[in-house]
């Protein structure tokens, strides 16, 4: 099976996957509970709060202030300076009407249309990538490139010609342009594959 098969058949497990959880329903909890701060001390009380809460009934005479005495996050419900009250939170929390928030289901479109934009630029660069390997033409023009660096960066260095320092950088067939585009980067001459 060649490289391209293997991204098709993974991209298409991929974007199954993502269809599928996409569809699930979302199992979350909601629900009120009651949370006090005793004695004006702090109080956390845990709750898969989902980030969605409402102080639902205010039973302190303390004040209970968003931000000042009370507040959560996605684990749960804190209160102090005895704040005492009720809250909602959870998924159905503002949303008595039974239906849902589609932000889940954007969320899941956003992530599936990366993944074939994704795909899509991995597949061209691919091909891209094959045609290059494929034509000698153009890897002994990127040897020869290579070359031309790696002797520009020598002469830059102070360093003597010597291009067999660099032999893990090209295949013995392409040795010959390799040094050719040394030589001319090392010497400043015109560049023939320019």
């Amino acid at each position: 099976m060649n490289p391209l098969d293997r991204l098709y058949r993974a991209t298409s497990l991929l974007l199954t996957g993502c269809i599928l959880v996409s569809t699930m329903p979302a199992i979350a909890q909601s629900g009120s509970l009651t949370c006090s701060s005793n004695d004006g001390g702090y109080r956390y009380c845990r709750a898969n709060t989902q980030n969605r809460v409402t102080l639902t009934r205010q039973i302190s005479g303390s004040p209970c202030q968003q931000g000042y005495s009370w507040g959560y996050d996605y684990r749960g419900i804190w209160v102090d300076r005895g704040c005492r009250a009720q809250f909602q939170f959870g998924s159905d929390n503002n949303n008595n009407n039974g239906g849902g928030s589609n932000t889940g289901a954007a969320v899941a479109a956003g992530i599936l249309g990366a993944i074939v934009i994704g795909s899509i630029i991995a597949s061209q660069n691919n091909n891209e990538n094959d045609d290059n390997n494929y034509n000698p033409d153009q890897q002994r023009r990127n040897y020869y490139r290579d070359g031309y660096r790696s002797g520009q960066r020598d002469w830059d260095d102070d360093l003597d010609p010597y291009y067999p320092r660099y032999r893990n950088r090209y295949s013995p067939q392409f040795q010959n342009d390799f040094a050719a585009g040394y030589d001319d980067g090392y010497n400043n001459r015109p560049n023939r594959y320019r």
